[in-house]
């Protein structure tokens, strides 16, 4: 199984978090990390760890002035993000030809059971296979490209590495930056739907488990366009229910994350759970739980708000 992650100096904390978590689950994985560059000590951390479990790991130097002149998000809700989240746009170009097929992770993710069935996907007539953002629809006609097919969460990849070497579509990603850098809000993730959204596989929410899948009204959420409902989501829903307690991969997406203060997910002392399993990070602690509680409780009332707003609100677009 080959596993690609990328991180920066920032980062190292989480990216060692989420690769414990993955090799305390699954075994046999060769991981690539893709890296502009990391102090000694930092990449110290990842590789003693990542060996002590039983991996096999692999860094990868990325020439960053291919990423420099890519948009960066405006959204103060996206401000952890930096470009090493474009460095998957260039994963067939940089790792070895022999491997034909990887799972991107982002950092922000606990995995949380084997990934095994997932590696298993049949990519043969697929570039991508994602998890699409229940709801999420409307972004699509914001890139150009009809709604039906929704619009994924670029988190959790599983990438068929000869398409993309085939077809040149690290290029035609690039191009897509480039030529529509003033449409682009969520970085490479809207690169990947408005190029490959006829090329892209769709995972059930198992396999990317959002912050999004945790809001109270899901149930509500879903694509339309004129008033009519054009993706339910009714498979995807099921899934949800099934696995919302124990997600097989539950991705923190939403600031504040779980070592943010502030933070109201659900599961956020599963981060903390697989920290205390690290050596470098074991002794990090969770905001007190009557802060939890207060936190959840203002969300609780924030979306229910929420919601009352959109009963009188005539839109599209799903905001629950």
């Amino acid at each position: 199984m080959n596993i690609v992650c990328a991180t920066d100096d920032n980062f190292v904390q989480h990216c060692t978090i989420m690769l414990t978590s993955l090799l305390l689950n699954n075994k046999g994985v060769n991981i690539y990390l893709l890296t502009e560059g990391l102090k000694f000590e930092n990449e110290k951390i990842i590789r003693e760890q990542v060996e002590v479990l039983g991996g096999t790991l692999n860094v990868c130097f990325i020439d960053t002035s291919i990423v420099e002149r890519f948009p960066m998000p405006a959204d103060k809700n996206l401000t952890h993000i930096s470009r090493a989240t474009y460095y998957r746009l260039l994963i067939p170009e940089i790792l070895p030809l022999d491997v034909g097929k990887v799972i991107y992770l982002d950092c922000d993710i606990i995995v949380n059971g084997s990934l095994q069935e997932l590696w298993d996907v049949n990519m043969a007539e697929y570039a991508l296979a994602a998890v699409p953002q229940i709801g999420s629809g409307y972004e699509a006609e914001r890139l150009g490209y009809p709604m039906e097919y929704g619009y994924f969460n670029a988190g959790v990849n599983v990438i068929n590495m000869n398409y993309w070497r085939n077809n040149a579509t690290s290029q035609l990603l690039i191009d897509y930056l480039t030529t529509n850098y003033a449409y682009i809000k969520y970085h490479d993730q809207d690169a990947l739907n408005a190029v490959l959204y006829k090329e892209t596989f769709h995972l059930l929410p198992m396999w990317n488990m959002t912050s999004l899948v945790y809001s109270y009204f899901l149930n509500q959420r879903g694509d339309k366009k004129d008033g009519k409902v054009i993706n339910a989501y009714i498979k995807e829903k099921e899934n949800v229910a099934q696995y919302k307690s124990k997600p097989v991969i539950v991705h923190y997406v939403s600031k504040p994350k779980p070592w943010q203060n502030g933070c109201v997910h659900p599961l956020s002392s599963l981060y903390y759970d697989y920290a205390s399993k690290t050596t470098a990070f074991s002794d990090i602690k969770q905001e007190p739980k009557v802060g939890l509680y207060s936190n959840r409780l203002k969300y609780w009332m924030l979306c229910h708000l929420s919601y009352i707003k959109q009963i009188f609100t005539n839109t599209d677009k799903t905001k629950l």
